[in-house]
């Protein structure tokens, strides 16, 4: 069920972006639609993925740097 709702919501956003496409773009060909939806939505997909990846690294930067200084803190006791 969970699954449907996801897939129908996917769905959803393909079909508004192939009509945002053509009222915006001189393009009429649906395969060509599609094929600028697939490009949207996969640039986004790598933009979110670099997003999440840079904000993991900064994530354990600091962990890192909070553990150096959790082992000073203890070790001068």
């Amino acid at each position: 069920m969970e699954e449907e709702e996801i897939i129908r919501r996917a769905a959803k956003l393909i079909n508004d972006r192939i009509k945002e496409y053509q009222e915006n773009y001189a393009v009429r060909d649906k395969q060509d639609l599609l094929s600028m939806c697939v490009l949207h939505y996969a640039t986004s997909s790598l933009k979110a993925d670099q997003k999440v990846s840079v904000e993991d690294s900064e994530v354990a930067e600091r962990v890192y740097e909070l553990d150096y200084l959790l082992n000073q803190f203890f070790s001068k006791q």
